[in-house]
C-alpha cells in the first residue's frame, strides 16, 4: 500500500457491521452492535509502521470517531480514504502520541465538514450493508 500512498495518517468514514464475521476471532466483542453503532461514521486512519510501539509490519489501523458500547473484534468494516492529515511520526512519549490523535481527530471531522466530503458518508460504498454471514 505504501507504493500508492505514503504512511500516515488519514481520515474519512468507515461502517462497521451488526454481526461478527468470523466466531473464532480472538478478542472481546459484544456479537451484535445496535443500529446507532453500524451507521457511517468519521473515521482517522494511521497507516505505516507506528514506530512507538515499534511493529514490524505495515498495518492500516481505524479508529472510528463514534462512542461504542463495546469492542467489535471481529465484525467486518467498509472505509473510504479521503485526505491525508500528516506523515508517520515517532513519539518520545505516549503523551504526545496522544496529543497528535486528538489533534488529527479534530482535523478529520474539521475537514468532513465540507460538502464535497460530506456527500461519501451517503456512497453507495456504504449503502449496501456490510456483509454478514449470520441470519
Amino acid at each position: 500500500m505504501v507504493d500508492v500512498t505514503p504512511p500516515g495518517v488519514y481520515f474519512g468514514y468507515a461502517q462497521v457491521s451488526a454481526r461478527r464475521s468470523d466466531d473464532e476471532v480472538n478478542g472481546p466483542s459484544s456479537g451484535t452492535l445496535e443500529e446507532e453503532q453500524t451507521k457511517v461514521h468519521p473515521m482517522v486512519m494511521s497507516l505505516g509502521w507506528n514506530p512507538f510501539y515499534k511493529n514490524e509490519k505495515l498495518t492500516a489501523e481505524i479508529h472510528v470517531m463514534h462512542p461504542f458500547n463495546a469492542d467489535f473484534y471481529g465484525h467486518e468494516m467498509k472505509a473510504v480514504v479521503l485526505g491525508y492529515i500528516r506523515p508517520e511520526l515517532d513519539y518520545t512519549s505516549r503523551e504526545g502520541l496522544i496529543e497528535d490523535i486528538e489533534t488529527d481527530k479534530r482535523v478529520a471531522l474539521k475537514s468532513l465538514m465540507r460538502p464535497a466530503y460530506q456527500k461519501f458518508a451517503h456512497d453507495e460504498h456504504f449503502v449496501t450493508p456490510v456483509h454478514e454471514n449470520h441470519p
